[in-house]
């Protein structure tokens, strides 16, 4: 088959497996793919590692590794950089390889909003031999560090995309407000979900409230404060129990702080679930208390399981989450906001069935799912 087009794919997450960010950049390579286009996928060790990077790399696509060079950073450290500065030498060899390729697209996936000002030779190649680019802002913060000059970096950048794509509106929002630009070449974009119709199981029959959290084990996702905030708020609420569903960097201090709080007898660390259906089957609420997010999967894949969602009013919880008729919005991630909120969800327990059944409506009838198709147009 003769190729139709050259496209690049870029991602700018090295320091995590294939995941969430990557679902949407690999669908749309994927179709690429099956239409004859020639692929160059730009990524980590840790991501080409994953089955459907590897099928990409068996129907022909061309690999470039990049090792990150930097350490983890934390939470604070990636309010300013969502990622590890790459060195100039890094910097300068993508851009080596991408003007080497020659696409006729470029399409970066971003870990965070603002990570193409880590790769200023990067965005010379562009200029320099005029190669049309797109952009996936996978997260964005509320309150970055952002000085003058990396403002009007970032400006110019996205003046000069094709299209930047925001997986929520919030995260489209709040960036306007950082740049006070209208941005009128971005849009919101559904992330394909894993869900299907069989992942739906029937309501679970318990006698307490069955919470759930459904994420990396990351400090960003706020689990250490909605434990602390289920401690503070214990005396006051019904029954329960939590389940806390995935793996992550902050996994033992998870579990030693369910000690210290000793909450040991209401909370389980269960690890990683595929299944939506083993997840649902046993659970009556998604708990989502991040801090900062793009929009987690795990809330509409929640609803589409007719189970409703209280989530920190942050990514893309507003775009899916109707409070009062599918779910909670609290206001941050805060302990005493989060232990109101989950008075009040408690509370309601008795409406919870009929929340996911709306839930699920609204979200059928509001999902995207050839989205992906957006970014190699």
């Amino acid at each position: 088959m003769v190729a139709r087009v050259k496209i690049a794919f870029v991602s700018t997450v090295l320091h995590f497996p294939w995941g969430g960010a990557d679902t949407l950049w690999t669908r749309a390579a994927e179709a690429a793919a099956a239409r004859g286009d020639s692929l160059f996928l730009s990524l980590s060790p840790l991501t080409a590692a994953h089955p459907r990077i590897r099928a990409l790399l068996a129907a022909g696509a061309t690999l470039d590794l990049r090792t990150p060079t930097s350490p983890r950073l934390s939470l604070a450290d990636r309010t300013l950089r969502k990622l590890g500065r790459p060195t100039p030498t890094a910097d300068r060899a993508l851009a080596d390889a991408l003007e080497k390729f020659a696409p006729d697209l470029v399409v970066f996936s971003h870990g965070g909003a603002y990570d193409l000002l880590q790769f200023p030779a990067v965005l010379a190649a562009l200029r320099r031999r005029h190669m049309p680019w797109r952009a996936i802002c996978n997260w964005q913060a509320e309150h970055p560090l952002l000085n003058a000059d990396d403002l009007e970096r970032i400006r110019e950048a996205f003046a000069s995309a094709d299209l930047i794509a925001f997986v929520s509106t919030r995260n489209l929002a709040t960036t306007r407000r950082h740049l006070l630009l209208p941005l009128p070449n971005a849009v919101v974009v559904h992330n394909p979900l894993r869900w299907s119709p069989a992942d739906v199981s029937s309501w679970p029959a318990a006698p307490e409230a069955r919470l759930a959290t459904v994420s990396r084990l990351d400090s960003g996702k706020g689990i250490h404060l909605l434990l602390h905030a289920l401690a503070e708020a214990n005396p006051s609420l019904p029954p329960w129990r939590l389940q806390v569903f995935g793996h992550g960097p902050q996994e033992n201090e998870l579990r030693a702080l369910v000690a210290h709080l000793a909450l040991g007898d209401r909370v389980t660390l269960r690890g990683h679930v595929g299944s939506l259906r083993e997840i649902w089957a046993d659970n009556h609420l998604l708990c989502a208390p991040a801090i900062d997010d793009g929009v987690p999967m795990t809330l509409p894949e929640a609803l589409l399981c007719e189970r409703p969602v209280l989530s920190t009013r942050v990514g893309g919880a507003e775009d899916w989450i109707t409070p009062q008729e599918t779910g909670y919005l609290c206001p941050a991630a805060t302990v005493p906001f989060l232990a109101e909120a989950l008075a009040h969800a408690l509370a309601g327990h008795a409406h919870w069935p009929a929340f996911g059944a709306a839930g699920r409506l609204a979200t059928l009838a509001r999902y995207r799912p050839d989205d992906y198709l957006r970014l190699i147009a």
